[in-house]
């Protein structure tokens, strides 16, 4: 059985995967800096990512983020697949400029 607290180390690492995501989605598409749209998105998961950061970097925050999580996790004997929220798209987001 799964732990409350390995419940939420969980989601956090999920919300964290969907911030990679957009991130990784801009870089794709050639965007260097943080948009004010990708920077509200993302706030509320990474607090420390910026409009006109370095994509780069707003990466490497993630990454920095995810590690506290990482570490403490430990192999389920189990595994249940559960439906993930939809992830961030970029295009949805500089669309709203």
């Amino acid at each position: 059985m799964i732990s409350p607290e390995g419940d939420e180390r969980r989601q956090r690492l999920r919300r964290l995967d969907d911030c990679l995501d957009l991130l990784e989605q801009a870089h794709e598409l050639d965007l260097t800096e943080v948009t004010d749209g990708m920077a509200d998105a993302l706030s509320e998961r990474v607090p420390t990512i910026h409009p006109g950061m370095l994509i780069a970097d707003a990466i490497e925050e993630v990454l920095r983020h995810q590690e506290p999580y990482m570490v403490q996790i430990r192999p389920e004997v189990s595994r249940r697949v559960r439906r993930r929220r939809d992830p961030f798209d970029v295009r949805l987001l500089l669309n709203r400029r």
